[in-house]
């Protein structure tokens, strides 16, 4: 059986930043002459800030005070946008390390590729669970756009989910995710990996 912490780890996240986002746009970001002192505070928050020898301990922060050049405010859309894009690709990275677990466990050796992976495990997968394989064909496609793409799709992301997206995206479209594709890509990733596994 797939370790499930690593999801249970990425989950509480996604449900940490909705609730800090809600909460900093409810208040306005509150005072953002403080965002200084609570990025000061932020590096108690892990003890110690780094765990090897790195170059860069030796230097500090800057000397300059931090603040925010765009007024988050006025920027609300664009911040959910970016964490919404830094979740897909943990997941993505955390989904494929958990389907290399599974095919090493069966004696296979992984593909280079997470879309690789998927395409390996489709053969233990329950026709019925089909959809959830596809979801997982789908986040994939969407990491990379959102990874190498600059957020549009393109011929590789394309091929990868025309199949079953109908009708597919056209090279150039503006790729668009709220948050309640976060749970969905959960639900199909999660289904995928218990039915193989």
């Amino acid at each position: 059986m797939p370790n499930w912490d690593r999801i249970n780890s990425w989950t509480n996240t996604l449900y940490a930043l909705i609730q800090a986002l809600h909460i900093s746009n409810r208040i306005g970001f509150g005072n953002l002459t403080l965002i200084h002192d609570n990025i000061h505070e932020a590096k108690d928050w892990i003890s110690p800030s780094c765990s090897y020898s790195s170059i860069l301990v030796d230097h500090p922060f800057g000397d300059r005070k931090i603040k925010f050049r765009r007024d988050p405010n006025l920027h609300f859309k664009q911040i959910s946008s970016s964490v919404v894009r830094m979740l897909v690709q943990d997941i993505v990275v955390i989904f494929d390390q958990m389907m290399t677990d599974i095919l090493v466990e069966r004696g296979l050796n992984p593909g280079k590729h997470p879309q690789d992976k998927v395409r390996q495990l489709i053969e233990y997968l329950p026709d019925k669970h089909l959809w959830s394989a596809q979801g997982s064909l789908e986040l994939i496609a969407v990491r990379n756009i959102l990874t190498h793409g600059d957020g549009c799709w393109n011929d590789r992301a394309i091929d990868v989910v025309k199949a079953f997206v109908i009708p597919p995206p056209e090279i150039g479209e503006q790729l668009v995710l709220g948050f309640p594709m976060l749970f969905r890509y959960r639900k199909a990733i999660r289904t995928f990996l218990n039915q193989v596994s």
